[in-house]
């Protein structure tokens, strides 16, 4: 039943991304990450970022990059990724920050309801803190 073959093979792939994701949450959890550094948004930080990509997470995110000292006028881009659990609830946010300054994005992890656990840097950026 080829039907029957194609529920089964989204079934499983779902419960693997399920799996993956949990490992990721444990992984976290074990490395003893610390959330990142905020500070007070400049002014019209968080519009800015809206005029990017609207987003309930966009004043943790501006915060996140207050804190590390990245002004928004150096922000070239914004994209949200999010992750889901088993039951399809959204249990996280990727906000992908893409710079002028630099290549590469800033990335900032949060949790459903937009407290920012993590900062780092992918593909080549920097974090303007790090040494």
């Amino acid at each position: 039943m080829p039907g029957g073959t194609v529920k089964k093979t989204a079934c499983l792939r779902t419960v693997l991304r399920g799996v993956a994701l949990a490992s990721v949450v444990l992984m976290a959890a074990c490395a003893g990450l610390s959330p990142p550094p905020q500070a007070a948004p400049e002014p019209g930080a968080v519009s800015a970022l809206d005029r990017l990509s609207p987003s309930r997470c966009n004043e943790a995110v501006a915060s996140s990059l207050a804190g590390v000292r990245i002004p928004v006028s150096d922000v070239r881009y914004l994209a949200y990724g999010l992750y889901r659990n088993i039951p399809g609830d959204i249990v996280g946010y990727d906000a992908w920050v893409g710079l002028n300054s630099q290549p590469g994005a800033v990335v900032v992890q949060l949790d459903e309801v937009c407290t920012p656990r993590q900062i780092y840097a992918r593909e080549g950026a920097r974090l303007p803190t790090a040494r």
